[in-house]
C-alpha cells in the first residue's frame, strides 16, 4: 500500500496528472478578495436611480462582493445577465422604460437562468408584493436600504441557493487570502489535515481550506461525493479501481474504513 498524503500546512502541493499549476485566468475559477463576509459573490445591480445604485455598490464592495454592472432598464438587465453571468441580481421593481423588475424576474424564470434575485423597492403595496411573490424571489427589501440588512439577506439567499443539490455545480473555497470558485466535477478528493481540509483538483494545484469535513460535504452534491474514511471524501466519478480496504484515484490510494466499506463499494459497483 502506498503511503497516504502528508503535506505542510504552509505549502500547497500539486496533485495533477499533468503537473499543471493553477491558472487564475481559467474559467474554472473566479477569484475574489475576502473582506468580511463569509462568502463573496459577483452581483448585478438593476436600479435606475444612480445615487441609490452608487450607495448599493459601496455597501457591496465594502463587504467584499464584486459588482459586475449596473443596469437601468429591462433591456440592459437582460443583456448584462447573459454577458456577466452574475451569482445574484439585486432588482428594483420600477425601472427606466415600460417594463419592470418583475418583468425581468419573469424573464429569468422563463429562460431557466440559474441565478437568484432579491427585489429592492420603495413600493410595498399589496399588488406589487403579490406580483413579486409569484416570481419566487430570494428576498424582498424595502428602501431606504440598510447596509446590514442587505448584506445579511445576500448571505441567507445565497446559502439557501447553494444548499439545493441542483445548484451544487460549484463550491466557493477560501485558501486564507482569496476566494476561489471551483467546479465540483473538477474535484478529485478531499483530505482532512487537523483543522484544515485539502481539496485535490484535476490538473490543478490543491487548495487548503480551514474547514471541517462536514462543512465542505454539505456544499457538495450527495450523489457524487462520498466519505470513505474520517479523513477522506471522494468524487465517485474519479475512482478507477478498488480493492478490499482501499480505492484508487489516479495513482493515489485512498483508505476505506471498515464501517464504510459495504456502502462505499456498493456505490462504486453501481457507478461502474
Amino acid at each position: 500500500m502506498e503511503p497516504f498524503l502528508k503535506y505542510s500546512l504552509k505549502k500547497k502541493t500539486a496533485y495533477s496528472h499533468s503537473k499543471a499549476i493553477i491558472n487564475i485566468a481559467s474559467p474554472k475559477y473566479q477569484l475574489e478578495m475576502n473582506i468580511y463576509t463569509t462568502t463573496n459573490f459577483r452581483i448585478l445591480i438593476v436600479e435606475d436611480e444612480i445615487l441609490i445604485a452608487d450607495t448599493i455598490k459601496r455597501y457591496l464592495r465594502s463587504a467584499g462582493h464584486a459588482v459586475v454592472g449596473n443596469a437601468i432598464s429591462y433591456e440592459e438587465g437582460v443583456e448584462m445577465i447573459h454577458k456577466q453571468r452574475p451569482d445574484l441580481v439585486l432588482l428594483d421593481i420600477r425601472l427606466n422604460g415600460p417594463k419592470t423588475g418583475i418583468d425581468l424576474a419573469r424573464y429569468i424564470q422563463k429562460s431557466k437562468i440559474n441565478c437568484p434575485y432579491i427585489f429592492l423597492t420603495a413600493q410595498s403595496d399589496a399588488k406589487n408584493i403579490m406580483q413579486a411573490k409569484e416570481t419566487l424571489p430570494g428576498g424582498y427589501l424595502t428602501k431606504p436600504l440598510q447596509k446590514e440588512s442587505l448584506i445579511a439577506s445576500i448571505e441567507i439567499v445565497m446559502h439557501r441557493f447553494f444548499s439545493q443539490d441542483e445548484n451544487k455545480k460549484s463550491v466557493l473555497l477560501n485558501d486564507g487570502s482569496q476566494k476561489i470558485r471551483v467546479e465540483t466535477n473538477n474535484i478529485l478528493f478531499l483530505q482532512s489535515e487537523h483543522v484544515y481540509v485539502r481539496v485535490f483538483l484535476e490538473g490543478e494545484e490543491s487548495i487548503l481550506q480551514r474547514s471541517s469535513m462536514k462543512e465542505l460535504m454539505d456544499q457538495l452534491p450527495a450523489d457524487i461525493f462520498l466519505q470513505t474514511h474520517r479523513s477522506f471524501i471522494i468524487n465517485v466519478n474519479k475512482v478507477k479501481n478498488w480493492k478490499t480496504e482501499s480505492l484508487f484515484i489516479g495513482q493515489q490510494e485512498i483508505p476505506v474504513s471498515r464501517g464504510r466499506r459495504k456502502d462505499v463499494f456498493e456505490v462504486l459497483a453501481g457507478n461502474s
